[in-house]
């Protein structure tokens, strides 16, 4: 069964029209700002019931919903996004799965699909590419002003704005100062995420008046000694004198944007200081098993039918691919069976015992200490593992997302007592059946 949530107004026709399609398949949601279906309740609803929601907003709106801490997206659930002025279909969420789905969609709207994925899968492959008319909008994810009217943009929260207010300081005197340096940095100020302060200044009627115009964001307090243990550009002895801390506002930013950086440096007016950062971007840990014992130079692969394809879709993804150098040239193994990876993609070949790579102090790292630094600073990163394809790997928690991919099945020996694996071409166990596609006319 597919949900349909008509996030406004503008989607219901378009949901009803869908719903006729498939009215033994799909069911309507509608939301409504008056009562007590509201958006946020309706679409979290619809994401927690259904294995595949086809959202009717404009692409901007559903973000927002997305990122608003009122909705939660299950892990494998397919999510559409369909435009109400009956242009486009974007896969949000799902994967493949999405990828196709949105293709039926397209067909049964009369709309344009929008593919979002790293490629074509298997399954779509017989639906010619849809070529945009040449005023199509452009897709943009940023957190700038809006660069053009005709573009779908999406406004990722990404900045938190320290904020500094003297005692003295009026209500409206930080935002006046925070509007002003947004603007002449040319950022949003619905990117605005959340903001950071000293202890204490929280209540500041100042700052509290800032957290309502933006929307009612988050505020932050950090004691003034974690602050002061943060390095900034542009530190004040005064400052340190009267609070126990060289720098707030730019310290506080940089303390809530973990791994983030500076993009205003701190802006003064006579009694309020602000900064602001940008949070690093959430980085993905897959860890990915080529089987084999590590002894060869194939990681167990026997030809591109023995590799299950969640395997070759983390490679492709990956912007660092990263092993010991037996895994990495599994790696290159993978890719004359398979076909090669992205031209950009790192290849970085860790050998603790010979410290060929250390964390930045000269300290030499392992091949997970090396995938985890890079993850933590917002990479895609494949860690390569022969053997036990990863399954007893500890990766620590951090600021990523971590996947476990298995390997390809070793060759099943000979029954009785165990004995010499079987030659090459011997078949394998299958892999474990991809995640299901959801199509129309599926069950519920």
């Amino acid at each position: 069964m597919i949900g349909l949530v008509a996030i406004d107004g503008p989607g219901r026709p378009l949901a009803d029209d869908l719903h006729a399609r498939w009215p033994e398949s799909s069911h309507v949601h509608r939301a409504s700002r008056g009562n007590c279906s509201q958006p946020p309740d309706v679409l979290d609803f619809a994401l927690r019931r259904y294995p595949a929601v086809v959202a009717f907003a404009p692409l901007p709106a559903l973000v927002s919903l997305l990122t608003g801490g009122l909705v939660d997206l299950p892990r494998g659930t397919a999510l559409l996004c369909v435009d109400p002025l009956r242009r486009w279909v974007i896969p949000v969420a799902g994967g493949e799965a999405a990828e196709e789905l949105s293709v039926e969609v397209a067909a049964a709207l009369g709309v344009t699909p929008v593919p979002t994925g790293p490629g074509a899968g298997p399954q779509a492959s017989h639906v010619p590419p849809a070529r945009p008319p040449a005023d199509a909008p452009v897709l943009r994810i940023t957190d700038q002003e809006d660069p053009g009217d005709g573009d779908l943009l999406v406004l990722p929260r990404t900045l938190v704005v320290g904020v500094g207010a003297a005692a003295g300081a009026g209500r409206t005197e930080a935002m006046r100062l925070l509007t002003a340096t947004l603007a002449e940095a040319g950022l949003a100020l619905d990117a605005v995420a959340r903001l950071a302060t000293v202890a204490g200044k929280a209540d500041h009627p100042a700052v509290r008046w800032a957290a309502f115009c933006l929307g009612g964001v988050p505020v932050d307090e950090h004691p003034a000694q974690d602050l002061a243990d943060v390095p900034v550009p542009n530190p004040s002895a005064r400052v340190g004198a009267a609070v126990g801390t060289a720098s707030v506002a730019e310290a506080a930013a940089l303390a809530s944007a973990p791994g983030g950086r500076l993009v205003v440096t701190k802006r003064k007016s006579s009694t309020a200081t602000v900064a602001v950062a940008r949070a690093a971007a959430p980085g993905r840990l897959a860890l990915v098993g080529l089987g084999g014992d590590g002894t060869d130079r194939t990681g167990g692969l026997h030809g591109p039918d023995r590799l299950p394809a969640g395997v070759l879709a983390e490679l492709r993804r990956a912007s660092a691919v990263v092993g010991t150098p037996e895994a990495l040239a599994a790696v290159t193994a993978v890719e004359a069976a398979a076909g090669a990876l992205r031209p950009t993609t790192r290849r970085i070949a860790v050998d603790a015992a010979a410290a060929t790579a250390t964390d930045g102090s000269g300290t030499p790292v392992d091949p997970v200490g090396a995938a985890v630094r890079l993850a933590t600073h917002g990479h895609g990163v494949a860690l390569i593992t022969l053997g036990d394809d990863g399954a007893g790997l500890a990766v620590p928690p951090g600021p990523y997302e971590v996947h476990r991919v298995p390997g390809p099945a070793e060759p099943p020996g000979p029954a009785g007592p165990p004995g010499p694996p079987g030659p090459p071409d011997s078949p394998g166990q299958p892999a474990a059946a991809p995640a299901p596609a959801y199509h129309r006319g599926d069950p519920a």
